[in-house]
């Protein structure tokens, strides 16, 4: 005897690429207290640091400290401003106001 098939148009759909968010090519950081932390801040495509891509700008630095990201200035010589996002900043050991983040994707 033949199958019959109900015809209802179930699909079994996989996702493709693992759903894996796009990463910023480049933060641009502007208005921080300390100015010498402001600047644009690229990746260089193989740099990580603690898994996470590192940031480089004249000398300054974006990483990841394993909980937040951190701008590290060679000018100032310390560690100024943290973040969870890159986009939203805090103040560590740098002026006020806290920068804020623009991110940039190519």
């Amino acid at each position: 005897m033949p199958r019959l098939s109900l015809g209802l148009g179930v699909q079994n759909i996989r996702k493709v690429g693992g759903g894996v968010a796009p990463q910023p090519t480049a933060v641009l950081i502007s208005d921080a207290g300390t100015e010498s932390s402001d600047g644009n801040y690229v990746w260089d495509g193989v740099s990580f640091t603690n898994g996470k891509r590192l940031y480089v700008s004249s000398g300054n630095a974006i990483y990841w400290n394993g909980s937040n990201w951190i701008i590290e200035d060679s000018i100032f010589e310390d560690d100024t401003y943290s973040s969870p996002d890159l986009i939203t900043w805090a103040v560590l050991n740098g002026a006020e106001p806290a920068p804020t983040g623009t991110l940039s994707y190519s």
